[in-house]
């Protein structure tokens, strides 16, 4: 224990504002004596003096301290990028030397404080809060053991109150390597059909993030969903770029992976993932009506109304060669373009329907094999059918076409009343899955018989009989609508029914909508667990098996949460990348951020901290040599130091900070002396404004 230098204070008995009052009409008191008679006005200004000091109470105070240690504080930063290339074990080793080095020095006490980023490595704030919880009169210095990346380098600017010097330890090797690939043109959007350039650029480094150029090209491999579209070499440290492929709406998941240099720290900032959507410009249908009836304009309505379909309609009624002496004018009719929409643009158009289409002589079979192929390629047909669908005219019994057809007629319409029903498969598909109030839905009076070849039956009539088929053939779809009484919802007859969603549902899944696919695999986060949700019109849902950001493989179990969707959720699992398949299908997700900035930028660097080491006087120092420690020399250094580090040697600052243990107070004088001094000075001043002094001077004499 120690004493403190004695302070002077005053514990006044008014105050302040009494106090400046009182002297400020004592001084005006004494002025006006002294013009009077300076002698007894020095004397009387000597009383005021008296006066406010016997009021003031000056008094002297001495406290006893007792001086505390210093505190240095050793940051440990224990990121994932850390975890690479042994760095934890150095950061550990080193935080352990250079704890038991500062213990060493007088005065002067530890703490180690450890601090993450899975995400992201935040050293600043992490600074910051470790300071906050210090006392700053106490504090000598701080260490930080890093490998120098952190994202909030920035806030730098605002620490200018840092009194204490902050040295920067870093873990990383002096050979260290490491390749990165960085986005610089991601689109997030295309249009379906078109390419859209994705441009990057790879670049290899070393410590302190030196740009190395021993390599001059890497190869690159695209994948798009999944799938492998090219592999080739791209030059180093240049921007280099793909034309990827939308061929079908919805998203798309775009992979780059540079391949891994030799030693280099992590690979997994060698692939770079970029969703697309796919969006398409106008969903272009043609529509061809045949055999007239009540429900013509039913798909027509329907289409028109919906803003994103761009509809060619025509209606066939005769023959463009008849000629019997009718008007055409009177008809209504021009002549169809058979060769310009059949042959030239009918790969312009993402669905074409036929709604009660009667062959009369006006598309040949060359137009029907286009159209055949137009399937094959990814196109779509629906064939919406009435009676018509029957006999010598019928489409089905067009060669060129038949055999893309998923059923054929057995004979004549079948004129009976019934409801339509969704069948086993059609509550699993997404089509018809929807489609609610099956119980109150109107009757329809007409059902073509079939046989069913291939496809799923979504709608049954009387007798479980097919009333709407869906098929895939080759790349395209092709639908079968097996009765035109569809209308008779869209009027309300008999209570109506949802004849609007399920056209539009139909319509969209020939377009290949991903929402109606029945078949897919999807991830997805769901606060923080990772959701798999598989999607078939299976009874079961075969396993998935994922693969971790780690690089992990697990195969996942999916139990039915609804009809024909299986999901399972993954708690507690980390962030990055994961990729999903089952079966012929793939799927790609992320947890928190799909490319983590914590493994963007990974050599160990002493470029982002140095300017705070330097702005509060500490050191940069590399402490990793081969695979042991190398600390820098820690001294004590005065407060008023500059330089609080050197090449090979930190700095810890001598505060001199103390603990208040008790006070003592005092009287600077004895206050009868303050009140002598004014009785005497105010009985020399009165015997000289009363002559008594200079008559007692004359007696002497």
């Amino acid at each position: 224990m120690s004493f403190a230098p004695t302070d002077i204070v005053f514990d006044s008995i008014f105050p302040t504002w009494v106090m400046v009052t009182l002297s400020i009409a004592g001084v005006l008191f004494s002025g006006i004596g002294i013009i009077k008679n300076w002698r007894s006005g020095l004397l009387r200004l000597l009383a005021v003096a008296a006066l406010l000091m016997l009021l003031a109470n000056p008094i002297k105070r001495e406290a006893e301290t007792t001086p505390l240690e210093d505190i240095a504080l050793i940051l440990v930063d224990q990121s994932a990028s850390q975890q690479l290339d042994a760095r934890s074990r150095i950061a550990a080793s080193a935080a352990e030397s250079l704890r038991q080095r500062i213990e060493a020095l007088e005065n002067v006490s530890v703490e180690t404080i450890p601090y993450s980023g899975d995400v992201e490595t935040r050293t600043i704030n992490a600074i910051q809060q470790a300071m906050a919880d210090t006392p700053r009169q106490r504090l000598g210095g701080v260490f930080v053991i890093t490998d120098g990346q952190t994202v909030d380098a920035s806030e730098i600017a605002s620490m200018t109150s840092v009194d204490a010097p902050i040295h920067v330890l870093t873990t990383g090797r002096e050979t260290e390597t490491d390749r990165k690939i960085t986005l610089i043109n991601a689109p997030r959007y295309g249009i379906v059909r078109q390419s859209v350039r994705v441009s990057f650029q790879i670049d290899d480094f070393s410590r302190d993030d030196i740009v190395l150029s021993d390599r001059s090209s890497s190869v690159v491999t695209l994948r798009v969903n999944g799938e492998e579209v090219l592999s080739e070499a791209v030059p180093l440290g240049t921007e280099a770029g793909f034309d990827v492929p939308l061929n079908r709406p919805g998203r798309t998941i775009i992979e780059l992976e540079a391949e891994e240099r030799s030693g280099e720290l992590t690979t997994r900032n060698n692939i770079a993932v970029l969703p697309i959507t796919a969006v398409r410009d106008r969903l272009r249908v043609l529509l061809i009506s045949g055999e007239p009836h009540p429900g013509e304009r039913v798909w027509r309505n329907l289409l028109k109304s919906d803003p994103a379909v761009d509809l060619v309609h025509f209606t066939i009624l005769r023959p463009i060669d008849k000629n019997d002496g009718t008007p055409v004018d009177e008809l209504a009719l021009i002549p169809f373009p058979q060769d310009e929409l059949f042959i030239d643009k009918l790969d312009e158009f993402d669905l074409l329907i036929f709604d009660r289409y009667t062959y009369r002589g006006v598309l040949s079979s060359f137009h029907f094999d286009n159209i055949a192929r137009f399937v094959d390629n990814g196109g779509a047909v629906l064939i919406a059918s009435g009676p018509e669908y029957n006999g010598p005219l019928s489409l089905a019994m067009r060669r060129n076409l038949s055999f893309i057809l998923p059923a054929l007629p057995t004979g004549p319409a079948v004129e009976t009343a019934f409801r339509p029903l969704v069948s086993d498969i059609g509550k699993r598909h997404p089509v018809t899955a929807d489609l609610d109030d099956e119980d109150i839905w109107g009757r329809w009076l007409r059902l073509m018989p079939v046989t069913h070849l291939r496809g799923e039956t979504l709608l049954t009539g009387p007798n479980d009989e097919p009333l709407l088929i869906l098929d895939r053939i080759g790349e395209g779809r092709v639908g079968l609508f097996l009765s035109d009484h569809v209308w008779l919802w869209a009027r309300g007859f008999d209570g109506g029914g949802p004849h609007a969603s399920l056209l539009r549902h139909i319509a969209h899944w020939l377009m290949k909508e991903p929402e109606l696919e029945e078949e897919a695999l999807n991830l997805s986060d769901s606060a923080g667990s990772l959701l798999v949700e598989r999607r078939t019109i299976e009874e079961e849902a075969p396993n998935v098996t994922i693969e971790f950001p780690s690089g992990e493989m697990r195969e996942v179990t999916l139990s039915e949460t609804e009809p024909g969707l299986f999901t399972a959720k993954l708690d507690n699992v980390e962030s990055g990348l994961y990729r999903a398949n089952s079966g012929e299908l793939f799927a790609i997700g992320a947890i928190g951020l799909g490319s983590i900035p914590e493994f963007q930028n990974v050599v160990s660097t002493r470029n982002l901290l140095e300017p705070l080491a330097r702005q509060t006087a500490g050191g940069v120092f590399a402490v990793r040599s081969a695979s042991s420690v190398n600390l820098p020399d820690i001294r004590r250094v005065k407060q008023n130091t500059k330089n609080r580090a050197g090449d090979d040697w930190a700095g810890v600052t001598i505060r001199d900070a103390a603990r208040i243990e008790n006070v003592k107070d005092a009287p600077l004088v004895s206050p009868f002396i303050w009140l002598v001094l004014l009785v005497l000075t105010l009985l020399a001043a009165w015997m000289i404004e009363s002559g008594r002094f200079a008559k007692r001077q004359s007696d002497l004499h």
